[in-house]
């Protein structure tokens, strides 16, 4: 009797720890999933527009001609006092708006939290950049979801491509989940385009806003681009260097979520995207 007595309590304490295991080991998974990267392999590429019209030349604004003018010794001069010029701010451009950032990531450190690597990606903090780059298969899609959380907000990234063509892309993402499956998107390509995405589970990609060319993205994308997107309840905004170049509207993800980036080649294996900064302000 009392050797069953003492089995039946060494099994109670066997399960009662083994269950404080399992619950131990859940609290931290679900703590750490917040950060973990997600790397889907997309059968297909984003679908993309027509290329941008290639006869398409800039105008420039005529340079005004000096007219000489006879002086007239018998006129006094008047004088009047001088103004030191200041520049008119960009009504448009939320960063001028909205005033000094509430938050700056300058990625002048020696890591980030957006640091990894893969077979089909790395990202890596050197230089003062973030620097994202694109291996092995074409169309893989790479991204990486951190804090900061952001609900309402305007965030933008400034960034560079180097060598790149066609629909090469570079990601914006935004109120990503917890588990880093869901989350919108705003994607610019090499060629001068941009596109606004919703990523689901599965690696279904809803277009919300058909990819699209501005005159606000320099081809080729050597030159750093401001890429900003203003987030309020279920309307974007989105600008590129402090230019609006479109709107869209979805209910889909309206809580707060991680930010993150997204790298895919379509065309150059190794494309690299150079992030310099990326910050957000509290909209009002």
């Amino acid at each position: 009797m009392k050797k069953n007595r003492l089995l039946t309590l060494c099994l109670f304490c066997i399960v009662f720890l083994a269950s404080c295991s399992v619950a131990e080991q859940e609290e931290v998974t679900e703590d750490l999933v917040a950060t973990q990267v997600s790397i889907i392999l997309t059968e297909t590429a984003i679908h993309v527009a027509a290329e941008p019209d290639p006869t398409a030349i800039p105008t420039m604004a005529p340079t005004p001609t000096e007219l000489e003018t006879e002086e007239e010794p018998t006129l006094t001069p008047t004088e009047f006092p001088t103004e030191t010029p200041t520049s008119t701010p960009d009504l448009e451009d939320p960063a001028q708006i909205l005033g000094s950032p509430a938050w700056t990531y300058d990625f002048n450190g020696d890591t980030s939290p957006w640091d990894f690597e893969s077979t089909q990606a790395l990202y890596k903090t050197e230089k003062g950049y973030l620097n994202l780059t694109a291996r092995a298969n074409p169309n893989w899609h790479n991204w990486w979801v951190s804090s900061p959380r952001l609900q309402n907000a305007y965030v933008e990234a400034v960034i560079q491509m180097s060598t790149c063509s066609g629909a090469d892309r570079f990601g914006l993402a935004v109120r990503a989940s917890s588990d880093a499956q869901q989350f919108y998107l705003m994607n610019v390509t090499c060629d001068g385009r941009w596109g606004f995405f919703r990523m689901e589970e599965d690696v279904n990609i809803n277009t919300l806003l058909g990819y699209q060319s501005t005159e606000a993205l320099t081809p080729g994308l050597t030159d750093p681009h401001r890429i900003g997107i203003w987030m309020q309840g279920s309307d974007f905004t989105f600008f590129v260097n402090g230019t609006e170049v479109g709107q869209a509207s979805d209910a889909t993800l309206g809580d707060a979520g991680y930010t993150g980036f997204l790298i895919a080649f379509a065309n150059t294996p190794g494309l690299t995207v150079h992030v310099d900064t990326l910050q957000y302000w509290n909209v009002p």
